[in-house]
């Protein structure tokens, strides 16, 4: 599922920033990482709520 990023060492400050400058490439790996991170929550979330219903 992960593809692969070639990074340059350098970035070029182009602007727009291209999608291979590292900071470019380490902000959009943040960005997912925190989606992905949201989505888990929110599904546990709704899983607990979904148990507290049944008990009740």
């Amino acid at each position: 599922m992960s593809k692969t990023i070639k990074v340059k060492k350098k970035c070029c400050r182009s602007r727009p920033p291209c999608k291979q400058c590292p900071i470019v490439v380490l902000r959009e790996l943040l960005r997912e990482a925190k989606a992905e991170e949201v989505r888990k929550a929110e599904k546990k979330a709704k899983k607990a709520d979904g148990k507290k219903k049944k008990a009740k």
